[in-house]
């Protein structure tokens, strides 16, 4: 059986009820001497082209994690030091979720986290604690991770 470059292509692309199987005649002289026409059967060729059906993107970029999430560091509300990395130095208030690049569920336990901290003594509210000004910084402030949502 000789099948075009396009009979094969498109094979796989036509539902199982849509799929001709046409068998062509080998030789020119064959088709003058009998003038049937070429045999169509309804049952779908059995083709084996090789390829792969996968629901996956192979080019896909890997999802974004965020910071607490990508580390696995669990927010306690006696770490005062780790939790003193997302207040402001000058006003003490926790900075938002486009510069932390935290993810929304890290950032409410974030807030809860500080709040409970605060609560308890371990952290002061108006201000960042000074022993704490010259830790490693985790984010620029002033070069959010994100665009702010209202911009």
């Amino acid at each position: 059986m000789y099948l075009s470059v396009l009979q094969r292509g498109f094979r796989g692309l036509l539902p199982a009820s849509r799929q001709i199987s046409t068998t062509l005649r080998a030789s020119h002289e064959s088709t003058l001497k009998t003038e049937q026409e070429p045999t169509v059967s309804a049952e779908p060729a059995e083709f084996d082209d090789g390829l792969l059906e996968t629901n996956v993107n192979p080019y896909a970029k890997p999802p974004r994690k965020c910071l607490l999430c990508r580390t696995e560091v669990e927010l306690d509300y006696k770490n005062a030091r780790l939790l003193q990395q997302f207040v402001s130095n000058f006003s003490g208030r926790v900075y938002d979720q486009h510069v932390t690049g935290l993810c929304d569920q890290q950032q409410e336990r974030l807030l809860k986290t500080i709040a409970l901290s605060r609560k308890a003594g371990y952290m002061p509210v108006l201000v960042k604690d000074p022993k704490y000004l010259k830790d490693p910084k985790l984010f620029d402030p002033l070069r959010p991770l994100r665009p702010h949502s209202f911009a």
